[in-house]
């Protein structure tokens, strides 16, 4: 009962039904996301109610229903946005990252010396390995909502099922091969590709969800995306330069 009265709802607006194989496509597309729990949908009025724990953000929701065929969210209730506001932080993301900070000066300073190169190896490594962890967690519902941003997840859709596999040999790579200039090569490139779809976004200031550590969290798009992704990207290309 309390799993109940802790879900949050909204009200999605669809055009385009026309029969309960319509009805059938849509409610399995949504129930692909793990974080969406009942779905009602009533086929005369394309109205479909939606509830979770919490619910993912607006623009992942039209993008399940758009992409499960040829349907149209047309409007959306306000209900759920006060919620999936609240829950939006960075806290996540900062606190990966001190601990990835922490963790990879203590080797530095175990070993007696600070090598640079070595500790942006080891920093890069722990970067993809969990990067990659949390999107592994749901690979379907990450793809979704990285093809929301990025260029090329936006043209090839399975692009965002093998990203979390780049990144996780890109972490396994910088931990056996550190000094590995096609490394730093395919690491520059695939930061730069993704720099400039975040970079797009918050242009466009699309309220949309940072899948950077996949869809557990519910990380807003902004410049502090831009900072993570470009930061690597400075980090490789320093590394493969030198």
């Amino acid at each position: 009962m309390s799993n109940h009265n802790t879900m949050k709802e909204t009200t999605v607006n669809i055009s385009g039904i026309t029969c309960l194989s319509c009805v059938s496509k849509i409610e399995k597309a949504l129930y692909g996301n793990s974080a969406i729990k009942q779905v009602s949908i009533d086929k005369e009025t394309g109205t479909a109610i939606l509830r979770g724990t919490p619910l993912p953000h607006l623009d992942i929701i039209e993008n399940l229903i758009e992409n499960a065929g040829p349907y149209f969210v047309h409007a959306t209730s306000d209900q759920a946005a006060p919620s999936t506001q609240s829950n939006r932080s960075y806290k996540p993301l900062v606190l990966i990252v001190v601990y990835l900070l922490g963790t990879t000066l203590l080797l530095e300073y175990g070993s007696g010396m600070f090598l640079m190169k070595t500790w942006m190896a080891n920093f890069m490594a722990g970067f993809f390995l969990v990067f990659s962890f949390f999107k592994m967690l749901d690979i379907a519902a990450f793809a979704r909502a990285y093809q929301s941003y990025d260029l090329i997840a936006a043209k090839a859709k399975g692009y965002g099922y093998v990203f979390p596999f780049i990144e996780l040999g890109l972490g396994i790579a910088y931990l056996l091969y550190s000094d590995n200039e096609l490394t730093h090569l395919i690491t520059a490139i695939v930061m730069f590709v993704s720099l400039l779809g975040v970079i797009k976004s918050v242009v466009q200031k699309s309220e949309i969800q940072c899948a950077c550590l996949g869809t557990v969290f519910n990380l807003p798009m902004s410049y502090v995306t831009i900072i993570e992704d470009g930061i690597m990207l400075v980090m490789a290309l320093f590394m493969y330069l030198n």
